[in-house]
């Protein structure tokens, strides 16, 4: 009986500990520290499902997505964030750059990782909404972390405002879309019951150059179906 009382006690303080919120801890000696040059995962098709597609062009190739993005685009590798720079906000400003900007925005409040922006709360869905110069292209690494931000095993979910949706199992972790109509949001989820942060990097906001034919082709968007 001493041994089952325990055995729950232990349980409890674990699942307490795996659901407290990022805000909660003011440093962290543990916090995943990436290191060198950004990281974008296979871009070979493998662990990238396109769930939804609308009115956009999807992407799981960078170099590919580049091509179409004209220049004057707002980029950021978020290297300027620790863990807690964000810490607790409900909604983030970023921007205005070459007239780009978008808000950031999480139920339980954001929280910063170093080099990325994530959320407080596991499993809080993560709101981008585009308030600068209309949006036509955008691009960035989407992944889940654990506590600690380290990259987690798992798979999660980028979806456009118009419902254009896919789902990216790390390590693959790019996506890109091009719209002939304006991008208003992005939303970015985790699987129900992870436990899991929904994270994003290496964010590229912009205008389409082109939206050339081919690029609809299997050959340069091998995931891309109906």
């Amino acid at each position: 009986m001493r041994f089952f009382v325990i055995a729950v006690l232990v349980l409890t303080l674990v699942g307490a500990a795996g659901a407290i919120d990022r805000a909660a801890v003011i440093s962290n000696g543990n916090a995943y520290d990436p290191q060198g040059e950004p990281q974008h995962g296979p871009q070979n098709g493998d662990g990238f499902e396109v769930v939804t597609q609308r009115d956009a062009t999807i992407y799981y190739n960078l170099a590919e997505f580049l091509d179409v993005l004209a220049p004057g685009y707002y980029f950021d590798d978020f290297e300027w964030l620790g863990w807690g720079t964000i810490s607790g906000e409900l909604t983030y400003q970023f921007g205005p750059v070459n007239g780009y900007s978008y808000t950031a925005a999480a139920s339980n409040g954001l929280y910063s990782i170093p080099g990325a922006v994530s959320t407080n709360s596991a499993e809080d869905p993560l709101t981008l909404t585009f308030d600068g110069a209309p949006v036509t292209a955008v691009a960035g690494d989407f992944y889940a972390t654990d506590f600690d931000g380290f990259p987690m095993s798992t798979t999660v979910n980028v979806v456009l405002g118009d419902g254009t949706g896919v789902a990216l199992t790390y390590p693959t972790t790019f996506v890109g879309f091009t719209s002939e109509v304006e991008i208003l949001s992005l939303t970015l989820t985790t699987t129900t019951g992870d436990g899991f942060w929904p994270t994003f990097d290496n964010f590229y906001v912009g205008s389409a150059a082109t939206v050339p034919v081919e690029a609809e082709s299997w050959g340069h968007i091998k995931a891309l179906y109906r």
